[in-house]
């Protein structure tokens, strides 16, 4: 008698985790239900400008690098923490009137704050420095 209620509480139990697990599993393509709260797929417009920049990742660090050589900018106890293609301009200027660059930043081990180094590269291949603190 004990045996048997054993086995019915372990067939009942197997029953309900297989119930429990056939609901978690996403449903098929064909059967998707959807409720007024789900939300809706929406094709966003991008933000950025989509296109390849002129002057490569590559080219610009060498030009970067080429005007930390010629300014005497002492990075040797620096790593380049980023390199990112940003459009640079005024803040109060739309998209249209900026232009895109590379920007290259250069951090310290020493963790100081305001002790960087930021080399703008422009699509022409000028290059020059934010100031950092």
């Amino acid at each position: 008698m004990r045996c048997t209620a054993m086995i019915v509480a372990m067939l009942s139990f197997l029953f309900v985790c297989l119930e429990a697990d056939s609901q978690s599993l996403p449903p098929s393509p064909g059967s998707q239900r959807h409720s007024p709260t789900d939300p809706k797929i929406v094709d966003l417009p991008l933000s950025h400008h989509q296109f390849r920049p002129k002057l490569s990742l590559h080219s610009a660090l060498r030009i970067a690098d080429g005007y930390i050589e010629k300014e005497h900018i002492d990075i040797s106890s620096y790593w380049l923490y980023r390199a990112n293609f940003i459009l640079y301009g005024d803040q109060g200027k739309n998209d249209k009137d900026k232009d895109p660059c590379w920007h290259f930043w250069w951090v310290n081990n020493n963790d100081s704050q305001g002790d960087y180094v930021e080399i703008i590269v422009s699509m022409d291949g000028k290059a020059w420095r934010i100031p950092s603190m």
